[in-house]
């Protein structure tokens, strides 16, 4: 992201902790390459304080091939569900899968990831036919959070009792609640 009159513009990835030239007219903003002197991007500059002017294309990984982001996606894992995951995705969003692939990268690629806790939301997903890799990435946070979260012990009674005495309960016959219906009809 620029910032021009109080307000971010922002710029494709691979500009990203660069240097770049801006001039600007009373309605347009225009960007430049330091080095080569190519325009990168154009706004029209905003009027409102505080805005933030992305577009689609700066995203987006646009030099990447759709069937090179596949392929890396695909290599990420060498599980089994993982491949069928992938390729259920690949037939449920054929016209996303760039955003697809950007998504899976952007949280499975740059982190951590534990296998098991993968297997069991890669198993989850398959099982609900949930394919998109922004549900895969929801499923397992949930799943990584659970398995952080300390175990809970419930005691029981072997007579199911428990230990607290059990409520005396007065049950009513029905004449009550007739008597109350004809009261009520009465008034």
């Amino acid at each position: 992201m620029i910032s021009v009159q109080a307000c971010s513009y922002q710029l494709p990835p691979q500009y990203k902790n660069q240097t770049v030239e801006i001039y600007t007219t009373s309605d347009e903003l225009f960007v430049f390459d330091l080095i080569t002197g190519k325009e990168i991007i154009a706004y029209a500059l905003s009027l409102i304080p505080g805005q933030v002017i992305s577009r689609r294309a700066c995203r987006r990984e646009g030099e990447t091939s759709v069937e090179e982001l596949k392929a890396a996606v695909a290599g990420l894992f060498d599980l089994e569900a993982w491949e069928r995951f992938v390729e259920r995705n690949f037939t449920a969003f054929p016209r996303y899968a760039r955003d697809q692939c950007l998504e899976a990268k952007r949280f499975f690629a740059k982190k951590e990831v534990n296998l098991e806790i993968l297997e069991r939301a890669l198993a989850y997903c398959l099982e609900n036919e949930t394919p998109s890799f922004g549900n895969l990435k929801d499923t397992y946070t949930h799943f990584e959070r659970e398995s952080r979260r300390p175990e809970v012990s419930v005691r029981v009674e072997a007579e199911g009792v428990g230990h607290y005495q059990p409520l005396n309960v007065r049950q009513r016959s029905v004449s009550d609640y007739e008597e109350a219906a004809r009261a009520r009809a009465v008034s």
